[in-house]
């Protein structure tokens, strides 16, 4: 697949479709300056949705899951604890208290 950006997402990889909808809500955030989906990878059991992984010089990464699968998700972001609290207010990430 070649390389294009849609919105803030670049289209390197495919994205696992349950994940669009999540990636569309990062991708209207001001916060948010771009949307890397990393490869995705054969996983078993887990909950469908986001989890924050870890910080990265240019903002943060999530794992993002599927019903059999799972993609890294890097976030390009100046301000990633305001990306963080955004995505748990909308109830994409889990609350702090809960990872």
């Amino acid at each position: 697949m070649a390389k294009y950006r849609q919105a803030k997402v670049k289209r390197q990889h495919h994205v696992l479709k349950e994940l669009e909808e999540g990636l569309a809500f990062l991708a209207s955030l001001e916060a948010v300056d771009a949307i890397i989906p990393g490869v995705i990878r054969p996983k078993w059991g887990g909950k469908i949705g986001f989890s924050y992984q870890y910080r990265t010089a240019s903002g943060l990464k999530l794992i993002g899951r599927s019903s059999g699968a799972a993609q890294e998700i890097f976030v390009v972001s100046r301000a990633p604890d305001e990306v963080l609290r955004q995505m748990e207010a909308a109830h994409w990430l889990p609350a702090r208290s809960e990872r």
